[in-house]
């Protein structure tokens, strides 16, 4: 089975650190992706650029409609996604369970969602 991760943030927090205490950060988060790589699930890994660059498209009277920024708006923004090849949710769960957002970053809203996919 496949499984769509999703890695947020609450990136207004995170943008008013430091830049030494971001940079920390992301120093530990590159080094946690060891271990999480090494599990060989992970097929798809990539971080997302920040939220004020995004475009949401919807439909409006039957036409496809561009705004600026996410579609929806939150303390907690889409900071990263990857898949995993798993045999269970459990299973999915132990590999996501390594990625840096579910270990560091618990004062700027760090976590992970994961969605089977179809």
């Amino acid at each position: 089975m496949k499984f769509l991760c999703l890695g947020y943030l609450n990136m207004d927090a995170f943008d008013a650190a430091p830049e030494s205490t971001r940079q920390e950060i992301l120093t530990e988060c590159f080094a946690q992706c060891v271990p999480f790589r090494a599990t060989g699930k992970v097929t798809l890994e990539q971080g997302v650029q920040h939220y004020s660059l995004a475009q949401s498209i919807r439909p409006v009277n039957g036409e496809p409609t561009v705004t600026p920024g996410p579609l929806f708006p939150a303390a907690a923004q889409l900071s990263s996604v990857f898949i995993i090849e798993a045999d269970s949710m459990e299973e999915a769960i132990a590999v996501a369970s390594l990625h840096p957002a579910t270990i560091l970053g618990e004062q700027y809203g760090f976590a992970v969602e994961i969605r089977p996919l179809q």
